[in-house]
């Protein structure tokens, strides 16, 4: 063969690998559904070309797939710069750097007086200093408000995706229709009200896709992945955020939702992809301090809605699952300001469109039902505009009288060493525009109620003290907030016990306690009066502390009672510098220092020239006063600065367990605690890959809640060995259940299903010695020379429990009882590190949590129930003994049945047990819930910056 045919033979795979593929381009099979054949719009629209479609922007049409939140921000700054009829509002950022923006729609004019119609509305809600006729002129004249809030869960996405093509058709469209509409109502357009969730959401669904299209619901692209979409960057439930007030989105968007006070606000959401379409009103039980619930208009509203989907043939419901006690959600915090509040809920489709039992059901069409409903709902808005002002006025001016319904109460708040969690109630009063005032000076008053429910007469309110008067045009929300104790309606109590005896599961949706007193666990009081003697009015601002001079001082030191001295331990270890705390109460130079105090002294930090400079600084970032101390001798048995009640700290080394079957709620309260309040560095793991990772790096480990109770047997192995080797282990709610479980259990605890048919009585005899440590006089005999009968704790009482398979029962009905989210008492054990910072009793949350059973050398610094006295005979409550002349006060608001309360009755709320060198602290709830629970976060922190030093053997480390 000749070298040039050679040549040619071995080219000519080459050539053809040029020419042609293995495989043809992939085509995406026909599927039949997917091809949504009726427009979003009206037929009668007349679009302006010059308004530019949605697909200019995003490069399909609106609901043919998801629209990234760049997308969706870009198309509103368009159509903003190319209309007349809208204006662009920026109103925050999010935590990822994404730009927080709404949409005012309304006619040119409209927008032109928008101060007007806002300081009109104004008028309207406070009608204190209006003159006669006001109220009727503006009536007139005011366009109604309606506010709609799309996808605030990021990974429900055809709310958002709708927003876009509403957008267009209220801009673009030329009509003498919507002209009118324009004429009449101002339309806010929040069209994506979590974008960073919603690009997690969105990053999954690229991620997922492939180039056939996928209907299956079960699959990646549908389903998603963790931490899922639904959260903000630090995985918050948004719609849930509107009482607290803790994340960015929220505190943006409340003040323009003050301002622009909307007469209709709707939540727009996606729930079950093999569900239909839900919309309001809801169901009871009924918050009692919600308007408008089972009105007139409310049916209304929802009349002309199922009018619009019944043209089209869709499916649709209200009522069934969707209950209305929490106010928390967008709709029903809109709604205590005076808003009507309707919801939303789309079968949710991610992409492509999900197969259904009778047919497919496109994500275009999803979108549809959401555009639809939000036409059907402006319609309606329009055509009872003038009633819905009138309702809106009539209401605020009885919220300001005297004899309207909250005309004669007050919540007061008196003064406490804690000004960080103070400064806490104040910033969440700034930020909802409640009236404040504080006492000029001490106030008798007749009569209080407190957090446990329990009336006291005669009592002086001291001065200082910050007073909340429900009389004020915001009375509705100030009850939600602060009332202690509302309670639900007899027929919806029928209704929930009903479906628990036969069904064996709740009708609730959330939790049923909320009050903001008890979640930030701040001694509060109820005052049947409108006070207005001895006060002032006040702006809310948050008080900083002197941090002061240090020059001279052997030592800085910063109360306990503070919850911010936690953070600052934290951050001054962070830097280098070694901090102290105590264990015993302690006196330096007149400053009083309770347990968990900080302290940074002279001879600790030796190599450091500027050490004092360091902690002013530090102090100064958190507002926090510290004060220089001259001398270390404390006053009779307070503890001296130089002895062994003062614990050098270990800085902590934490990390996060995350993923798996992590609660990702839990898990990122967590993470914005560290991140937010205490401000220092922290890591995430992988549960799913501990096995590979170093734990030697960390002394402490958090482990949030989780679902189901157990936890991987890899996973227990692991933290066995970190935490016998000096490690600080916290596990939170079922993780904590998790750890008890096994046949050779990390810990003693155990949950009282796992011991109920065992013998009880060395938990009874440690009720029995944590009473009588506090409360048992000295015997008469302790002198005498002569051996005596002694009375022990349980003779002369009946502490006799049925039969093992008797309790077994018992606990099997009760159980059937557990809370959705009630709050309840913990009382405290005020001398152990883990509580400092926290007063006679703790008010938390407890759901369906493991009720921990511990006995000695176990230690529960927090137990549930709190004894006050009562013409009661010593008895068992449940498994617990309860001393004579007492009871035990457990439920502190909320739903949570008696059976219940029995159940849980003097259960650990919190515990911590020594496990080789190290320690394993439990949490039965999440004590971050929501970054919510000011008072049991304070537990958290302690745990997390306290622990490491004052609960777990660390080695000295040699130079």
């Amino acid at each position: 063969m000749s070298r040039v045919l050679l040549l040619a033979v071995l080219l000519a795979p080459l050539a053809l690998a040029e020419t042609q593929t293995p495989y043809p381009e992939p085509t995406p099979s026909p599927l039949a559904g997917l091809d949504y054949p009726y427009s979003l719009f009206p037929d009668s629209a007349d679009h302006d070309p010059a308004i530019p479609l949605p697909q200019s922007v995003l490069g399909f049409p609106v609901g043919q797939q998801v629209a990234t939140s760049s997308q969706i921000l870009e198309y509103a700054r368009r159509v903003a710069e190319a209309s007349n009829r809208v204006e662009l509002v920026e109103y925050g950022e999010t935590f990822e750097g994404r730009k927080l923006v709404y949409l005012a729609v309304s006619s040119p004019d409209n927008l032109a007086r928008r101060e007007e119609i806002q300081e009109g509305m104004a008028a309207l809600a406070d009608p204190r200093d209006s003159s006669t006729g006001e109220p009727e002129r503006l009536i007139d004249e005011l366009p109604a408000v309606g506010w709609f809030g799309y996808s605030i869960h990021g990974n429900e996405s055809s709310g958002s995706d709708a927003s876009l093509a509403v957008l267009y058709h209220l801009t673009a469209d030329r009509s003498q229709a919507t002209a009118e509409l324009l004429e009449d109502l101002v339309v806010i357009i929040d069209p994506n009200m979590n974008p960073d969730g919603r690009m997690r959401f969105v990053n999954g669904v690229h991620q997922s896709r492939g180039e056939q299209p996928n209907v299956d619901d079960q699959s990646l692209v549908h389903s998603g992945y963790w931490p899922y979409g639904r959260g903000n960057h630090y995985l918050f439930d948004l719609n849930r955020d509107w009482l607290y007030a803790r994340q960015p989105e929220t505190r943006g968007r409340i003040p323009h939702v003050i301002n622009w006070k909307p007469l209709l606000f709707v939540d727009i959401h996606e729930m079950g992809s093999q569900d239909t379409f839900l919309f309001s009103p809801p169901r009871e039980p009924y918050n009692p301090h919600l308007p408008h619930q089972g009105s007139d208009m409310g049916n209304r509203f929802a009349d002309d809605q199922a009018a619009a989907f019944d043209e089209f043939g869709y499916p649709y419901y209200s009522g069934e699952w969707n209950e209305n006690w929490f106010p928390g959600y967008s709709d029903a915090w809109a709604a205590l300001r005076g808003a009507h509040g309707i919801l939303y809920e789309q079968a949710r489709i991610a992409d492509d469109g999900v197969q259904r039992p009778s047919h497919l059901l496109s994500y275009r069409q999803s979108v549809h039902h959401q555009v639809l409903s939000t036409f059907a709902n402006l319609e309606t808005l329009r055509e009872n505009r003038r009633e819905m002002l009138t309702a809106f006025a009539e209401d605020k001016a009885a919220l300001v009288s005297g004899r309207g319904p909250y005309g004669e109460r007050s919540f007061v708040f008196p003064p406490t060493a804690n000004q960080g969690r103070m400064n806490e109630l104040l910033g969440l009063l700034a930020i909802q525009e409640i009236e404040t005032h504080r006492l000029t000076e001490d106030l008798r008053v007749s009569r209080v109620t407190d957090r446990l429910g329990r009336d006291r007469r005669g009592v002086t309110l001291p001065a200082g003290s910050i007073v909340i008067r429900n009389r004020q045009p915001e009375a509705r929300l100030v009850a939600a907030m602060f009332e202690f104790d509302p309670h639900i309606g007899e027929s919806a109590l029928e209704a929930e016990r009903e479906s628990i005896l036969k069904e064996g599961r709740s009708t609730l949706y959330d939790t049923t306690g909320w009050n903001i007193p008890m979640m930030f666990d701040l001694e509060a009081l109820s005052v049947p009066e409108h006070l207005t003697r001895s006060i002032e009015r006040i702006e809310p601002v948050r008080v900083k502390g002197d941090a002061g001079t240090a020059d001279g001082a052997i030592a800085l030191v910063a109360s306990g009672d503070d919850d911010r001295s936690v953070a600052l331990a934290a951050r001054l270890m962070e830097r280098g510098l070694n901090v102290r705390a105590n264990t015993r109460e302690s006196e330096l130079e007149g400053v009083e220092l309770p347990v968990g105090s900080i302290a940074v002294t002279r001879d600790d930090n030796r190599d450091l020239d500027d050490w004092q400079q360091q902690v002013v600084d530090a102090a100064g970032e958190l507002g926090l006063a510290v004060e220089p101390v001259g001398h270390g001798r404390a006053p009779g048995e307070k503890a001296d600065l130089g002895g062994g009640y003062w614990e050098l700290l270990q800085q902590p080394k934490i990390a996060l367990i995350g993923r798996g079957s992590s609660n990702m709620l839990d898990f990122g309260a967590a993470w914005y605690l560290l991140d937010h309040r205490l401000g220092i560095r922290h890591s995430h793991l992988d549960e799913g890959r501990l096995g590979g990772a170093d734990l030697r790096r960390y002394n402490t480990l958090y482990l949030p809640d989780r679902r189901g109770g157990s936890l991987p047997d890899a996973l227990a192995g692991e933290l066995e060995a970190w935490v016998k080797a000096g490690g600080t282990l916290i596990a939170v709610g079922s993780a904590a259940r998790g750890l008890t479980a096994g046949e050779e259990p990390l810990i003693s605890v155990r949950t009282l299903s796992q011991v109920v048919e065992e013998d009880l009585g060395e938990y009874q005899d440690a009720l029995y010695r944590e009473w009588q440590a506090r409360h048992d006089p000295l015997p008469d005999s302790i002198w005498s020379h002569a051996a005596e009968a002694t009375a022990l704790p349980w003779e002369g009482r009946d502490d006799s429990l049925p039969s093992a398979d008797a309790r077994k029962r018992r606990d099997d009905w009760q159980r059937l009882f557990m809370p959705s989210g009630a709050l309840v008492a913990a009382r405290n054990d005020e001398e152990h590190w883990l509580t400092a910072g926290t007063g006679e009793y703790l008010t938390g949350l407890f759901s369906d949590s493991p009720v921990l059973m511990s006995k000695p050398p176990v230690e529960a610094p927090l137990r549930m129930g709190v004894y006050t006295e009562a013409d009661k005979n010593a008895r068992l409550l449940g498994w617990s003994p309860v001393p004579e002349g007492r009871e035990l006060r457990v439920r502190a608001g909320g739903l949570l049945w008696p059976e219940a309360r029995e159940r849980i009755a003097n259960g650990a709320w919190v515990t911590r047990e020594s496990v080789g060198d190290g320690q394993i602290i439990l949490f039965a709830h999440p004590p971050a819930f929501r970054a919510a629970q000011i008072g049991a976060m304070r537990i958290l922190e302690n745990a997390l910056i306290l622990g490491p030093g004052l609960g777990a053997d660390q080695p000295v480390t040699l130079p």
